[in-house]
């Protein structure tokens, strides 16, 4: 499939008291640690671009719990989701990133080599409830604070 250049999503997935971390390759981020994500393709719900761009550039698989956060810009949106880990090791892609791995939490808030946002990410995934996916069919998905719905 091809990328959308317009929608790309981020991952927080904690094991424990760890966050998954890749040490980027390019761009401004380039030799800095922050979460794994990218563009999500035509005709790909979020949610799948989350399990599929996690096991790509990881080895990681995961589950998407919900979403943290978005940022909407005129030229794309960024939106954030929490996933938890459900099994694979940590391994780099070779292109990406030249480094993935679960580094504790404490550690990371320390580390001159991971990025604000990474930080404030795993701030709000620590502290806030993630926004819910609920499958309205047709493969369409509606995220809702209400998960009585």
């Amino acid at each position: 499939m091809e990328d959308n250049h317009f929608a790309s999503i981020g991952v927080i997935v904690l094991k424990e008291n760890k966050i998954l971390l890749v040490r980027h390759t390019y761009g401004a981020a380039a030799g800095k640690l922050l979460n794994p994500g990218g563009m999500i393709q035509q005709n790909e719900l979020p949610t799948d671009a989350v399990k599929r761009e996690i096991l790509e550039e990881t080895g990681i698989h995961v589950n998407p719990v919900g979403m943290l956060s978005i940022r909407c810009a005129p030229n794309g949106w960024y939106m954030v989701f929490l996933a938890e880990y459900i099994s694979g090791e940590p391994t780099s892609d070779g292109c990406e990133n030249s480094e993935v791995l679960f580094m504790d939490f404490d550690e990371l808030f320390q580390r001159d080599d991971a990025t604000d946002t990474v930080k404030t990410l795993l701030k709000i995934a620590l502290s806030k409830k993630p926004i819910i996916p609920v499958d309205t069919g047709n493969n369409r998905l509606l995220f809702a604070a209400n998960e009585d719905l």
